[in-house]
Formats: C-alpha cells, structure tokens, sequence
C-alpha cells in the first residue's frame, strides 16, 4: 500500500504541463526488466546550471531529433536538429546567456518524446 502511494504522489509531483496543452511529460516508478537497456533516455545535468549544461541521449539510435530548450511558457529558446546518433550522445550548451529561471529540455523523434526541467542560476 505504501509503495503504491510513493508511485501515485510520484506521478502527481512530476506532470508537467506547459501552457496551451502543447506537452505533458509524466514520470514512470523505475522498473528493472530485460529491455532497461532498450530504453530511451534524456539526462541533462548539472541541474541547477549556470549556464554550461551537458546532455546525455541513449536510445534514440538511427533517428532523427529535434532538441529544443523552451522557457516555461512555452517559447523555443533553442533549437537543433540531431541526425544519425550513434547508441550514446552528449552534448554541451552554453545558455548563460539566458534569463536565470526554470527552463524545458525538450527531445523529439518520430514517434517519442523526453522532457527535463532545467533550472539556471
């Protein structure tokens, strides 16, 4: 009973939903089963930045991406276009440019979709 009201206020605490409807990313309880290694991945850190952010891609192999970075209404504050990804892929992006505030790391392909809050300081 205890582990299933961690997983449901899990879920409630980490829907984000940006305005206008255009996304909603929802967390999943951690699960270990033979495809863990299958499974797409987006890891953006150092959270909270100040600016310079790495950003791990796993799983998204043979695909093309579109990575953006939205401010918290929705606005593309950075977008690339990623082809032809090899199994692992970092990349590193100078935003201390941008406003200190809550930010959206936003990867697309075909058919799925990851999103991370960033936070610069």
């Amino acid at each position: 009973m205890l582990t299933l009201l961690r997983i449901f206020l899990l879920t409630l605490f980490t829907t984000v939903t940006l305005p206008g409807g255009c996304l909603s990313a929802q967390a999943q309880p951690p699960t270990k089963t033979a495809a863990a290694a299958d499974e797409k991945a987006l890891t953006v850190f150092p959270n909270p930045s100040t600016g310079i952010v790495h950003i791990n891609i796993n799983g998204f192999e043979g695909r093309k991406l579109e990575l953006r970075v939205l401010n918290v209404i929705g606005t593309v504050m950075y977008r690339e276009s990623l082809t032809e990804l090899r199994d692992r892929y970092t990349r590193t992006l100078d935003l201390s440019k941008f406003a200190n505030g809550l930010y959206y790391v936003k990867l697309e392909a075909d058919n799925a979709s990851e999103m991370r809050k960033l936070v610069i300081r």
